[in-house]
């Protein structure tokens, strides 16, 4: 059985995760655009919709515990860098957007990974 670091496991995770939206259709246009205001695992492209995706990857099952680690202030740090974004590549300007986000479930027992989408996860955080 193979023990993980916590990074290593984050990296198979969003690896799992971008195979998962590429076979669902998806093509991956970024992988960890970073700029100060905050970091987005993966930007995927699908029917003129740009989605910004967060990938959580999990050992404890929990849904509910997942998605809330994408608290708020989360929330705003990637509609602040998807912002960031679209302003740099403005190509992308008639995109309609959305955030996603893929939760990986990692079983040790037997050495397996799960995915779970949660499309339209959340709506974007504007500054007023």
């Amino acid at each position: 059985m193979n023990q993980y670091s916590a990074h290593e496991l984050f990296k198979i995770g969003e690896n799992i995760a971008a195979t998962h939206l590429i076979s669902c259709g998806y093509t991956v246009i970024c992988r960890n655009y970073l700029k100060p205001c905050g970091e987005i695992d993966l930007i995927v492209e699908k029917d003129q919709h740009l989605i910004f995706c967060e990938v959580k990857t999990r050992t404890s099952h929990s849904i509910n515990s997942a998605l809330a680690s994408v608290s708020y202030t989360k929330q705003k740090k990637l509609t602040r860098t998807a912002l960031e974004y679209i302003n740099q590549f403005p190509g992308f300007a008639n995109h309609q957007f959305r955030f996603d986000v893929l939760i990986v479930f990692y079983y040790p027992h037997n050495e397996s990974f799960s995915v779970r989408h949660f499309e339209d996860a959340f709506l974007p955080i504007l500054d007023t």
